[in-house]
């Protein structure tokens, strides 16, 4: 029941992934400009990205070896999370945020 698939089924199942990826994808290009959003949902839709990036980020951040939630300040990805949050907040600099929050997850990491 639980066999490699291989051969010609292998090769079915790539272009069908490929051809659901494409036409899902292509078809909101070809409809852009003939098909047009209620405003209310194009300005929910410019959060889509930051809701996205913080459900993949926040989980890793707080979950400090995989198994429970970590609030406390010996968790490094959480002390990492803060010094970049922080510098952002100051400086609207993502260079710097990026920097500040590796030095800070990596002098964690070595002083923990």
């Amino acid at each position: 029941m639980n066999e490699p698939i291989t051969g010609i089924a292998l090769g079915a199942v790539i272009v069908g992934l490929a051809l659901s990826t494409f036409l899902t994808r292509t078809s909101f290009l070809l409809a852009g400009a003939r098909l047009r959003l209620n405003p209310r949902i194009e300005i929910a839709l410019r959060y889509a990205p930051v809701c996205t990036l913080s459900a993949i980020i926040v989980p890793d951040v707080l979950m400090h070896a995989g198994t429970a939630l970590d609030l406390s300040l010996l968790n490094p990805r959480l002390i990492g999370a803060l010094a970049a949050s922080l510098w952002l907040c100051a400086s609207r600099n993502i260079l710097g945020c990026l920097a500040s929050g590796m030095l800070a997850y990596s002098l964690a990491r070595i002083l923990l």
